[in-house]
């Protein structure tokens, strides 16, 4: 016995478990009923059926329905309406009904005694005010909310502080015809300040030409638009678009779903929220609480939001938005839209910076070396030039001593004449003053070329520096039976040039020339200088010499450093006058005459104005 009745037990016990988890397994059915057609105020139910679905998934049936009959709002409709819903879930009992709206809610309480007379009802998007007008029983619950329409016109205020007439653009179905009553209200207190144009009462079309044709400083509040407007679209999306095409002032309103698609933003009932609120209470309900123990408070106007795009178009300032307000649609900075090409253009700047900073760097160290090198070089040259003279030695104390002692015996016959003769006496000291002022020159000269100085550039006579030259070689020249001879353009040729360093070129020249001369055996011992005019630009000084010229092989190096084909040679005096010839923007080159002997040419710039 008491094994068979631990059987029953047993089975009693497995036959709940199966019917619990039948019943577990039994979808709810939820019936949402919008106040309008499906194209209005449809973003709000896309978010309920989206949640719902994710929160309850494969465990929801849902039926969607419009009240149509919201447009009229006369009882034929509405009872013909009630009909045919209570056919259709005769046998479909209804777990929840949502309503979306007042309408909708006034349907439900209006004929719940042929509808869903035990089904808990969950009312949404509906003013709080209009809560106590909708018979709320103990099994309905509702997620209201609370437009101020004060605070939306306080607001098209600060945005727009010389706005000076409000058109409100409103349709005329009885819902709406509420809100337009709570808006003159809300208007009545700024009657001084604004004027108000109403959009109501028009088919669609006029109202865009009135919209398109507002005075100035007007702002248009965008409230609702029902499908009962005629030549409206059949999607508010399309018809807001419409509108704010040819709208020709700026467009406000209450919920954020309109922001983003025309108006300028503001304070905004977040639908978000409401949907999040909304099917919170959904989900508790269908899981067994009691609707009527639920109440949640109304849903605000959230933090001002505004359209960025918007306040460009207006030329909003964001300093006249109110604190804490929240920009959206903002266009992509410039680093946001080209960063990469900015990352490039910025690295390829900074690459192109350090490469002229090193080119500026190698430039001045490139000018520090020349400098260094041109210093070096007028030493190497006033070195070269004491060398020269050191050769000369001999000479140049020979060239001194001669005119001292020609001097020195004019004194002494100064001394034996004087007194008798006073006009010989005058005779014999012209000519210790011409003997000393020789002496002068010789000594003056030398102290040019030895002398260490910057390079000074002057307009020079050619000739009067090639006579100079020959001049003060004639003496050395002759002791080694070398016939000095010139031949001087008569064009007297100018050049612009430093007198030393010009001069120097031409003794080195002339020099190289007595050595060579002075080494051959031949009759004719001879050097020649000239000058020549070439053109309106360039004119030539040539050295050239009847000694035994230039091997053809070492031609091309005569100008080197260091190359000398004589013993105990340095081997800078060419080099050196090729440098200062090229630094005075003119050439040198060597030849052999075919006669015998060698050729130096050195071609300089005439002087401007010559």
């Amino acid at each position: 016995m008491i094994a068979r009745s631990a059987i029953k037990a047993l089975a009693i016990i497995a036959l709940t478990v199966v019917v619990a988890g039948v019943s577990a397994a039994d979808p709810k059915r939820v019936f949402i009923l919008h106040s309008f057609g499906p194209a209005f105020a449809d973003a709000y139910a896309k978010q309920l059926r989206s949640e719902l679905d994710r929160q309850l998934p494969g465990r929801l049936e849902l039926y969607e329905d419009w009240l149509v009959s919201a447009r009229f709002g006369t009882a034929k409709e509405e009872t013909a309406f009630a009909s045919y819903l209570q056919v259709l879930f005769a046998d479909h009992p209804i777990d929840l009904v949502i309503t979306i709206g007042a309408p909708a809610a006034r349907f439900v309480a209006h004929n719940r005694h042929i509808l869903f007379t035990a089904t808990p009802e969950l009312l949404t998007d509906v003013e709080q005010r209009r809560l106590s007008d909708l018979y709320l029983t103990a099994n309905d619950t509702a997620v209201p909310i609370s437009v101020s329409i004060p605070t939306i016109l306080d607001n098209i205020l600060r945005v727009l502080p010389q706005t000076g007439n409000i058109a409100i653009v409103i349709g005329s179905s009885p819902i709406e015809k509420y809100w337009a009553t709570q808006i003159r209200n809300s208007l009545q207190p700024l009657s001084d300040r604004l004027t108000v144009t109403w959009l109501s009462d028009l088919s669609f079309d006029d109202l865009l030409k009135r919209a398109s044709t507002l005075p100035p400083r007007s702002a248009i509040l965008y409230f609702a638009l029902s499908q009962v407007v005629p030549g409206i679209s059949l999607d508010e999306d399309l018809a807001l678009a419409r509108l704010h095409a040819a709208a020709n002032a700026p467009m406000f309103s209450i919920m954020d779903p309109y922001l983003g698609k025309g108006i300028v933003g503001g304070p905004l009932i977040s639908e978000e929220e409401l949907s999040r609120k909304t099917v919170d209470l959904a989900v508790r309900i269908l899981q067994g609480e009691h609707a009527g123990e639920m109440r949640v408070p109304a849903v605000q106007f959230a933090a001002p939001q505004f359209d960025w795009r918007e306040l460009q178009r207006w030329h909003i300032r964001e300093s006249d938005l109110p604190p804490g307000s929240i920009i959206r649609f903002r266009g992509p900075t410039a680093w946001e839209q080209y960063r990469w090409a900015i990352v490039v253009i910025v690295v390829f700047i900074l690459l192109q910076t350090t490469l002229i900073g090193a080119l500026l760097y190698e430039r001045r160290r490139r000018r520090s070396l020349e400098m260094e090198a041109h210093r070096r070089l007028s030493e190497l040259a006033r070195m070269n030039r004491r060398s020269a003279v050191g050769e000369l030695s001999a000479s140049l104390a020979h060239e001194v001593f001669q005119p001292l002692t020609s001097a020195m015996s004019n004194a002494d016959a100064a001394e034996l004449i004087v007194p008798p003769n006073l006009t010989e006496l005058k005779e014999i000291l012209s000519d210790v003053k011409r003997d000393v002022g020789r002496a002068s020159e010789v000594i003056a000269g030398l102290r040019r070329l030895l002398a260490k100085a910057p390079a000074v550039l002057k307009e020079l006579d050619l000739n009067e520096l090639v006579r100079e030259v020959f001049k003060f070689l004639a003496t050395p020249a002759a002791e080694r039976r070398v016939e000095l001879a010139m031949d001087l353009d008569p064009r007297a040729p100018r050049v612009r040039g430093d007198r030393t360093q010009i001069q120097q070129v031409i003794l080195n020249l002339v020099l190289n020339a007595v050595e060579a001369v002075a080494m051959t055996a031949t009759a004719k011992r001879q050097i020649v200088g000239r000058t020549l005019v070439l053109d309106a630009t360039f004119v030539e000084v040539s050295i050239s010499d009847s000694g035994p010229g230039i091997a053809m092989d070492k031609i091309k190096d005569v100008f080197e450093p260091f190359f000398t084909s004589k013993e105990g040679g340095m081997g800078m005096g060419l080099a050196i006058a090729r440098s200062i010839v090229e630094s005075h923007g003119g050439s040198i080159v060597a030849e052999n005459i075919p006669d015998g002997g060698a050729l130096f040419r050195l071609r300089l710039r005439i002087a401007k104005g010559t």
